[in-house]
């Protein structure tokens, strides 16, 4: 159990680079990525890489899209009593 818990230290190093990377020069990130290998420092900056540009996109959905929901939706607008359906005659 313990084991399954802990993350490899070259993967978790490879993650903060790609993450940090992509904040900062995106090409050179974009570059690394290509990069065709197997090494789990290079995994770990590819999904790093991938983490925040998911993050990146998510802030630039409006709102509505958003897994949030919009304060009107949260607070309905509550229904009037005593209000007609028919119009007056």
């Amino acid at each position: 159990m313990e084991d399954e818990e802990k993350v490899e230290l070259d993967y978790l190093k490879g993650f903060n680079e790609g993450y940090t990377i992509s904040q900062h020069q995106p090409e050179l990130a974009e570059k690394l990525a290509n990069i065709d290998s197997d090494f789990i420092r290079l995994v770990g900056f590819k999904d790093g890489r991938k983490q925040y540009q998911t993050e990146q996109l998510k802030e630039r959905l409006p709102s509505w899209l958003k897994s949030e929901r919009p304060a009107r939706e949260q607070n309905p607008p509550t229904k009037t009593r005593g209000r007609d359906i028919e119009p007056e005659k």
